[in-house]
């Protein structure tokens, strides 16, 4: 894993987590994926190309304020792709409710842009999705 696709991810969750879609869609390539179909959100599915991502975005932030992605690890696969382990905080629109969470991501980089970003569950299952024991 090069210590320039940890910087690529590190800057999209940011931007992310400032709401700011436009910087995060510098580091995504314009058919990178987003399969979120594993998440137990209401907004889980697959998002595709920018404009996927950016119905996701809004999907975030329609109902959750305060949405903050903070890697916790980021583990080598020693192929295109890594894997971090993140903690989720956040708060419903509505409820008010503080929601926290520990998720993790599988991310495929080429070219210096994120081609798609799974999310699992947990470590172990993101591990075993790339071939690794935890």
């Amino acid at each position: 894993m090069s210590q320039e696709s940890v910087r690529v991810v590190r800057r999209i969750l940011r931007s992310v987590n400032d709401q700011d879609i436009d910087s995060a869609l510098l580091d995504l390539d314009p058919d990178a994926e987003l399969d979120w179909s594993g998440s137990e959100a209401p907004d889980s599915g697959v998002f595709r190309g920018h404009a996927g991502w950016r119905e996701w975005m809004a999907g975030r932030r329609e109902g959750l304020s305060g949405v903050r992605f903070d890697i916790t690890e980021v583990i080598d696969t020693h192929a295109d792709r890594l894997v971090t382990v993140v903690h989720v905080q956040s708060r419903g629109r509505a409820s008010g409710i503080e929601i926290a969470s520990v998720g993790a991501g599988v991310w495929t980089l080429r070219g210096g842009k994120v081609t798609r970003l799974t999310l699992y569950q947990s470590r172990a299952d993101a591990l075993k999705a790339v071939g690794l024991k935890q």
